[in-house]
């Protein structure tokens, strides 16, 4: 069908994804085409709700995982409200399909109180501690990668209204942030950063002893020292609490598919309309179950 591959063309062309992002979609949606294909349908407009879910029945016949069909889930739903914005179908036929859910490794899922253990650790006392603090805190609390992490800028902080956007590669999202990892963020800002900056232009929000960038070694170094000292007994890195980050959501309800865009696993911010509706989808999830 023209309106899928004008679809991943626009994706293309706006330069919001990822290769990865828009590689996913194009595989997913394939499958979809060629699903109505078999079923004789030519008109994007004559896929109902029904054939979207018999196709994912099918999916699952074939053994595909639950993480897979949640990314097809996501593709479609992508693609219908593309369809709806262009007016080329009145009906989203994709609103009620609901992603199964997806268990994460749980080697690399912390329990809470382990979480409250390893952010309770550094001594806010210190400079150190207290940029050690906002770290840990931002973290958990936005799922942010390491390698956003040590490049993220003061600039690209929102404090009054409490986000953060995260850039990496080609791709940006916007992720709230909750009252208290305000709190730690105001505390470094106001104090223990002026310690450690060499210049009083410097842009990073994070940076070392000696005034430059944090290294994602260093970073992955930190939290391990501070989980030996919190007497954690099982291995943890970044990822970790990116993970436990996720797995919490979901824990308190919520859907896959906001949390993915947290992730940054699917379509990130742009500035149209479309994507003001994703930020205000992600807020009011974040708000309700972190």
């Amino acid at each position: 069908m023209t309106e899928i591959d004008s679809f991943i063309n626009d994706c293309k062309e706006s330069g919001s994804m990822s290769h990865n992002t828009l590689k996913s979609y194009k595989c997913d949606l394939d499958k979809l085409q060629s699903y109505v294909s078999e079923l004789g349908i030519t008109d994007v407009a004559k896929i109902s709700e029904k054939v979207l879910k018999d196709h994912l029945d099918r999916l699952k016949e074939k053994g595909y995982s639950p993480s897979t069909i949640a990314r097809n889930i996501v593709s479609i739903k992508a693609l219908f409200k593309h369809l709806v914005k262009i007016e080329r179908v009145t009906i989203d036929a994709s609103e009620n399909l609901v992603a199964p859910k997806v268990e994460l490794p749980k080697a690399n899922v912390l329990t809470r109180k382990q979480v409250e253990d390893l952010l309770g650790m550094p001594d806010v006392r210190t400079a150190k501690g207290q940029r050690d603090s906002a770290m840990l805190e931002l973290m958990y609390a936005t799922g942010i990668k390491v390698s956003e992490l040590v490049t993220v800028k003061v600039s690209q902080l929102d404090m009054q209204i409490g986000n953060i956007l995260c850039k990496n590669n080609k791709t940006e999202r916007i992720i709230p942030f909750d009252k208290r990892t305000k709190a730690v963020l105001s505390r470094y800002l106001q104090d223990g950063r002026r310690h450690l900056i060499n210049r009083t232009d410097e842009e990073l929000l994070f940076i070392n002893y000696k005034g430059e960038a944090m290294s994602r070694q260093g970073v992955w170094k930190l939290v391990k020292s501070y989980a030996q000292q919190a007497d954690i007994k099982v291995p943890i890195t970044p990822e970790a609490l990116r993970h436990s980050f996720a797995a919490h959501l979901v824990e308190r309800g919520a859907d896959i598919e906001a949390v993915q865009m947290m992730m940054g696993h699917v379509s990130p911010v742009s500035t149209n309309r479309y994507a003001r509706e994703n930020r205000d989808y992600i807020r009011d999830v974040y708000d309700r179950t972190h």
